[in-house]
């Protein structure tokens, strides 16, 4: 008889396994999986559009380079001894272009890379501020925006995005020398990338409460402009170029929001189906909602908490800047493209979707309008560019 003594035998405790959480590979599956989709859409608008006509699918796809895209090329090919006006277009998409063959082709491959790399961005963006269904969300309502097809022909839109929205990021996690690194780089495609200082340094400070050695990565931000003023300098004989070169456009700056107001009256002055009246539409309602849900940020149940103010304050220097911009005397010009740049619409819009009503009917307003407009801009009809 075993003796009452004995220790008993226990059996081995099973090992619980945690899955490694790999969140830039979810990330890049996820805008994948985004990219993707629009692309094939994209590829069935083209072709509902512009194959009965018999076009040979090369130049659909070249039909994607139209108005600003054009300029863009030639700057890869020529460089910026074209016309007083082309300096006002920033270095860097360009000189992408030229590295990558200097062909409109080579224009969509940069962007759409670039596309790629923002959805995948901003994914891990949403993900780390607000977890991984907002993120999906976030990321699919980019890509589905009514002017989102922008992000993937030859505009710097996809590059710009990925460059603020990576520098907020990078911010964010406390990589201040990554973050001020690629601020620089966006003041190199765009000259509002300069704005990103205002918010990397509510997030600096927020996190490190005293000045240490890294707070002069900030100082890096600029550091786009005045690379591309010096070469100003050089090549063109005077370092504003850039800057003159935007009265050829005829841009102006106005009061904050006195440009929506402009913009209100233009539209009254034309027939409500006349070009202009719509494109005043497209911009002045654009920015109406997205002013709409910054609101929603600070107020109501999908306000933002305090740390994360730096994105509010991006969106809103975003949002101020496009309701104070003329260009060529269309008041807010390209104000349905640029609103994507303000991140947090997105978010607060992705925390929103959380009701699938939201959600659907979100994606599907935003595809059908997406099309639309995509067909408008190939058929060369300056409504939205």
């Amino acid at each position: 008889m075993q003796s009452l003594l004995a220790e008993p035998v226990l059996a081995e405790p099973a090992l619980v396994t945690t899955p490694v959480r790999r969140p830039w590979r979810t990330a890049f599956l996820a805008a994948l999986a985004v990219w993707a989709s629009v692309t094939v859409t994209h590829v069935a608008v083209m072709a509902v559009a512009w194959l009965p006509r018999g076009r040979p699918f090369p130049d659909l796809l070249l039909s994607l380079n139209g108005w600003d895209a054009g300029h863009y090329v030639r700057i890869a090919e020529s460089g910026y001894h074209l016309g007083p006006g082309f300096p006002a277009f920033f270095p860097l998409y360009p000189l992408l272009i030229r590295l990558t063959g200097g062909t409109p082709l080579s224009a969509l491959f940069v962007a759409n890379v670039a596309a790629f790399g923002a959805l995948a961005v901003l994914h891990r963006l949403a993900d780390h501020e607000f977890g991984p269904r907002v993120a999906q969300r976030a990321t699919w309502y980019l890509a589905a925006f009514p002017t989102g097809f922008f992000l993937f022909i030859g505009y710097n839109e996809s590059l710009f995005i990925l460059l603020a929205v990576g520098a907020l990021y990078a911010g964010r996690r406390g990589h201040w020398w990554l973050a001020g690194s690629l601020g620089a780089l966006s003041s190199a495609t765009r000259l509002f990338g300069l704005l990103l200082m205002v918010p990397l340094a509510i997030e600096y400070l927020r996190q490190r409460r005293r000045l240490g050695p890294d707070v002069l990565s900030l100082a890096l931000v600029p550091l786009g402009v005045v690379a591309y003023s010096v070469y100003c300098a050089i090549e063109l004989g005077n370092p504003l170029a850039f800057s003159v070169a935007q009265d050829q456009w005829g841009r102006r700056y106005t009061f904050p929001g006195e440009a929506w107001l402009i913009a209100l009256r233009q539209m009254g002055g034309h027939h409500l189906l006349d070009k202009a009246s719509l494109a005043a539409l497209l911009d002045t309602g654009t920015v109406l909602l997205a002013v709409i849900l910054l609101v929603l940020c600070v107020v109501g149940p999908y306000k933002f908490r305090r740390d994360q103010l730096y994105l509010v304050v991006q969106g809103a220097l975003t949002l101020i800047l496009l309701m104070s911009t003329e260009v060529g005397g269309r008041s807010m010009q390209s104000a349905a493209r640029y609103a994507m740049e303000a991140v947090a619409i997105f978010l607060v819009l992705a925390r929103i979707g959380a009701n699938q009503i939201v959600d659907r009917t979100v994606l599907v307003i935003g595809i059908a309008l997406h099309a639309v407009f995509l067909v408008i801009f190939m058929a060369g009809t300056f409504l939205v560019g």
